[in-house]
């Protein structure tokens, strides 16, 4: 169907594109057709015209000059449509030499206009002489004669290109004319192409709704053998077919699977009747057994009494076990957390004794550099005690040497004495500051002695302290065993408690369930009286069931399949 429908529209197509070519080409020669017309017919008119109107204009210029000689302005015109008529003239001459008769015409027409343009000129110039008579005169002359029959040539040239325009005309409207024709008839076999393919493809159409609409009217009357699979067409109406003969092939499998149930459900009727007879009789010996378990059941339940007593007992014991195993797990925790404790407190006795020596370590280092800081200054005092000296010698020369000067030197001498003074005060204060940093040597000796007495100690308590903490890790780890074998005890006596209690639970639920056996056992005896008689509904529901099987098959026998 696609198939077709593609070719319909190519065809269409096609149809247009020769249509719309026809109309191109016929439009174009038009166009050549008018432009021809009017270079070679209308042109021509036009040519002629303005050569009669150059005539024309010298005819009136010429005259006007032979009144008025000394009008140059009248002149230069007179030139100038004489320079138009020669050069308008070849132009004429070209298009007008394509009709024989023009062309015969062409050699006479061009002698008149050199006779005229001769007699004009010698007009002008006998005008110009002053001899306006003979100019008139001799004007007239040549007006009457070759004027005249190149005006009258003139127009019988514009009368010959009318008519081949006219003729022209018709030409071109008898050809626009016969590619109208041409245009319809190809138009109407286009038309005609397009009506064969569309009735082709409709009867097609026809023939498949044909197929279909008898195979729904015979699915409608309850036919629904197979007498076709597949459709020979290719199209969307073929897939159509194709559908319905699918769905009657699935209609058909269905009605056959329809009769084959209702004959297994017949079938299976029958054996439901016998076996609800059967089950009958099964309920009524469930029955008796029944009523043998409830005697059974009562037995078990007063064993159950008995060990559920005794149970608690045991239970009651756990109970009493839990509550001395909890009280030993709490002090084992007490002794464990106060272990803790004190081996906290040796930690924290040992940082500080740590502590401690670092302090001492420092001390001592501070007072090392102090006594290195001491003989150093020692050093420098020593050398002040000797510049001092040394400035008190050159004192003592500065005022011999002054004392030497005489009166010049006695301002040397001052100052000499002065300087003494400073050296011998210098040299004391350094006398005392050696003594001092004597004493500080001394001091710090014995700082430092006292130091690695103190370090000493530190360092025999941090050993003391370390073995109180190794005593301490031993008493933690021993209470941490005890601990964790209370804790074990603890476990297992929880586990015979959750034993017991579960013991407990499950003698109770066996007592529950009994209880619940026993009712179920008379739930069965009930329930084995109603299946008895359910049975007999059943047999009696089959029965019917058997009917509604035979009324099936009697409905299935109105289809053909």
């Amino acid at each position: 169907m696609s198939f077709k429908m593609l070719i319909i529209v190519l065809v269409a197509v096609l149809g247009m594109a020769v249509l719309a070519f026809s109309g191109y080409r016929a439009m174009k020669q038009a166009d050549a057709d008018l432009d021809n017309m009017y270079n070679r017919k209308l042109t021509a008119v036009r040519l002629l015209g303005d050569e009669e109107n150059y005539m024309r204009m010298i005819q009136v210029r010429i005259v006007k000059h032979i009144l008025d000689p000394s009008d140059q302005e009248i002149k230069q015109s007179i030139g100038a449509a004489m320079d138009s008529y020669e050069k308008t003239w070849p132009e004429y001459k070209r298009l007008g030499s394509m009709l024989p008769e023009v062309a015969a015409m062409m050699p006479e027409s061009e002698q008149r206009w050199d006779t005229f343009k001769k007699g004009v000129l010698e007009a002008e110039k006998l005008a110009e002489s002053g001899d306006r008579d003979a100019a008139w005169q001799y004007y007239k002359g040549v007006e009457a004669g070759p004027t005249q029959e190149l005006l009258k040539q003139l127009l019988q040239l514009q009368k010959i290109a009318n008519d081949n325009a006219e003729a022209l005309n018709e030409n071109i409207k008898a050809e626009n004319q016969a590619r109208m024709t041409a245009i319809m008839i190809t138009t109407a076999i286009c038309l005609l192409l397009l009506l064969g393919l569309s009735l082709i493809i409709i009867r097609g159409i026809k023939a498949s709704l044909q197929e279909m609409e008898q195979v729904c009217k015979n699915m409608a009357d309850g036919d629904f053998r197979i007498t076709a699979t597949q459709s020979d067409r290719g199209d969307e109406f073929g897939a159509m077919e194709n559908e319905l003969y699918s769905m009657r092939s699935r209609m058909n499998k269905l009605m056959r699977q329809v009769h084959s149930s209702s004959e297994q459900m017949a079938v299976a009727s029958e054996e439901l009747t016998a076996s609800s007879n059967q089950a009958a009789q099964a309920s009524t010996q469930v029955a008796e057994s029944a009523s043998n378990m409830v005697d059974s059941v009562e037995k078990q339940q007063t064993s159950v009494v008995s060990s559920h007593k005794s149970v608690k007992k045991v239970d009651e014991a756990v109970v009493e076990v839990q509550e001395v195993v909890a009280k030993a797990v709490d002090n084992s925790a007490v002794v464990a957390k106060q272990a803790q404790n004190g081996n906290k407190s040796i930690d924290d006795s040992v940082a500080k004794i740590e502590s401690v020596a670092e302090t001492v370590r420092s001390s001592a280092e501070v007072v090392d550099r102090l006594g290195a800081r001491s003989e150093e200054i020692g050093e420098i005092v020593g050398t002040i005690s000797s510049i001092a000296e040394q400035t008190n010698l050159l004192a003592l020369n500065a005022s011999i040497e002054a004392a030497r000067a005489g009166e010049h030197g006695r301002g040397f001498t001052v100052v000499a004495e002065e300087v003494g003074k400073l050296a011998n005060e210098s040299q004391r204060s350094a006398e005392k500051i050696a003594g001092l940093i004597k004493n500080i040597q001394s001091d710090t000796a014995q700082a430092v002695s006292s130091m690695q007495e103190g370090r000493e100690a530190v360092r025999i308590g941090a050993e003391s302290v370390e073995g109180l903490r190794s005593m301490f890790k031993s008493i933690n780890e021993h209470v941490g065993s005890v601990s964790e074998q209370i804790q074990h005890v603890s476990d297992a006596v929880e586990k015979v408690a959750d034993s017991a209690e579960i013991i407990t639970k499950g003698v109770a639920d066996i007592g529950t369930h009994s209880d619940k056996v026993s009712s179920h056992i008379q739930s069965v005896s009930a329930a084995t009286e109603e299946q008895s008689a359910s049975a007999e509904e059943i047999a009696s529901a089959s029965e019917s069931l058997a009917k509604l099987a035979q009324d099936q098959q009697q409905a299935l026998s109105y289809f053909k399949f």
